[in-house]
């Protein structure tokens, strides 16, 4: 079967540090075409990535050998080249967060249906084999029922003309760092989550916020601490506390291709800890993605659900944080 073509829509840093690399390691996927704002850029991204074509955003969905295209634009944008890429006929895998709102995120997807093309919000550490073993693990039983998850997303403040530090371009924690945890308590916890509580500290220098609290409670009692924040000391992690244990990825996130993975597992018996080898979680994220497009056993996923489900949650926490109160999740 012929490889996915993909254009790029912005020359990032995490375009050009995980997913690029990642793309020319994965299997059926193929970088056509590098879009950039920045011609000098554009052509810079072709040649280190022996890219064929570069240009303009509008090249790259102009392009008829173009089956998908990678967004990653700061948030401010997603939404205008979410559309213009379904208009275009462009499947899209779009960094996250994809959008700022429900409301965002309804357009898009309805316009993304009319269209017949897939939309997936970039969330590559789900893809990461620890993930699908720890579900594994809790379906054999090994902690029992869980009914408490934790998570920390934490790491030093950006430095410089860092796009997370300008409000104006929907920087802050909440934007960049705390959609980890809550889709991580999504993807792990049973039941259906009805109500959420947020706080949020903001910085003085910058006007963005760097630190975010969440409580996120479900149907069927369990609950859910997340916290992420900037000018902290590194930590990427989640624990899922059971009737029986508790298990605990210590580096669940931002995972590097060569980097092993440790699960621990505790229970009355002692605790057992799994090693993990390294994966490309970028890359497995673009095959999964391509198999969508393709035709595979992944082309019936719903991940367009799943990215409402992530941002009405995360629409429900803004609005926690707002109005100073406990939010009612009434329709996920």
């Amino acid at each position: 079967m012929a490889a996915v073509q993909f254009g790029i829509i912005a020359c990032s840093s995490v375009a050009r540090r995980r997913f690029l690399p990642a793309l020319k390691l994965a299997t059926g996927a193929l970088l056509a075409r590098v879009g950039s704002r920045d011609a000098v850029k554009a052509e810079s991204f072709a040649r280190e990535f022996s890219c064929p074509k570069h240009g303009t955003y509008e090249s790259v969905l102009a392009d008829p050998e173009i089956n998908a295209v990678y967004i990653s634009t700061p948030p401010t944008l997603h939404s205008e080249w979410v559309h213009r890429a379904a208009a275009a006929k462009k499947h899209i895998l779009c960094e996250k967060p994809a959008f700022r709102s429900g409301e965002e995120a309804r357009k898009a997807v309805a316009a993304c249906r009319a269209a017949g093309v897939r939309l997936f919000e970039g969330y590559a550490f789900k893809y990461h084999p620890q993930h699908a073993l720890v579900r594994s693990l809790v379906a054999a039983g090994r902690v029992g029922m869980p009914s408490f998850f934790s998570a920390e997303f934490t790491y030093p403040r950006p430095m410089g003309n860092d796009i997370r530090l300008k409000p104006e371009l929907a920087g802050g924690v909440f934007h960049d760092a705390a959609g980890y945890p809550v889709a991580a308590a999504l993807m792990q916890m049973p039941g259906v989550p009805v109500s959420v509580s947020c706080e949020q500290k903001r910085e003085a220098a910058s006007g963005v916020d760097d630190a975010v609290a969440i409580t996120l409670k479900f149907s069927s009692g369990e609950a859910a601490q997340l916290y992420a924040a900037f000018g902290v000391n590194y930590r990427s992690r989640y624990a899922i506390a059971g009737t029986h244990g508790r298990i605990e990825l210590e580096r669940a996130f931002a995972v590097p291709m060569d980097r092993k993975v440790t699960i621990s597992i505790e229970a009355e018996t002692g605790v057992e800890k799994i090693s993990l080898e390294p994966a490309d979680q970028f890359r497995l994220m673009i095959e999964d993605f391509c198999a969508t497009i393709t035709g595979g056993a992944e082309a019936k996923k719903n991940y367009e659900a799943d990215l409402l489900r992530q941002q009405f949650v995360m629409d429900a926490a803004a609005r926690s944080h707002r109005e100073r109160r406990t939010i009612e999740i009434e329709k996920l």
